[in-house]
């Protein structure tokens, strides 16, 4: 039975020899910067860490801010104007503006609102580029036709843009679209 005994003690050695067995190690190392400089806050160690570095190689952290191009109000898209003294034109005029609605209006409705009368009032700009932009719908007779309004609005060819004081300028514009008629 000792024999036995010896044997299996033996062979369990071997085999934790051979698999590199290590005990776990302490939940607090001792040499380890973390806790024993910063007591286990990664936080408060990352926070310092970047101080000191900042400090000791300061051309690392600086940051150019970038330098602003002075540029005219009236060129920022943040400013739209209501009016301006030359408004903006559709390609070819008021004609072609009505055709195109009367065709986008017909083509444009699927089959379930066939039949359907409803006035779409439709509010967006013009940017000086001559480009859509900010489609909303202001008023509506039937919600169900909002959203072929607003196609009917992107899918516009670019306008002339609207001028104050010689320059382009972006401008508002209120359209009624008028389907089924």
């Amino acid at each position: 039975m000792v024999s036995k005994f010896f044997t299996l003690s033996i062979a369990i050695a071997f085999f934790v020899i051979l698999t590199g067995f290590k005990p776990p190690k302490s939940p607090t190392p001792q040499n380890d910067i973390l806790y024993s400089k910063y007591g286990g806050d990664v936080d408060k160690m990352l926070r310092e860490e970047r101080r000191l570095d900042s400090t000791a190689h300061p051309y690392l952290y600086k940051s150019e801010e970038p330098k602003k191009e002075v540029t005219s109000t009236i060129d920022d898209e943040s400013v739209i104007i209501e009016k301006a003294a030359i408004m903006h034109q559709f390609p070819e005029g008021e004609k072609a503006l009505k055709e195109y609605i009367a065709s986008g209006t017909t083509f444009y409705i699927p089959d379930t609102l066939i039949g359907k009368k409803a006035t779409i009032i439709v509010k967006f700009y013009i940017n000086t580029l001559g480009d859509v932009k900010s489609p909303k719908v202001i008023k509506s007779d039937n919600p169900s036709f909002d959203l072929q309004a607003i196609m009917l609005v992107d899918g516009m060819p670019k306008w002339t843009p609207a001028k104050q004081n010689g320059k382009e300028v972006n401008c508002y514009i209120t359209l009624p679209i008028k389907f089924g008629e």
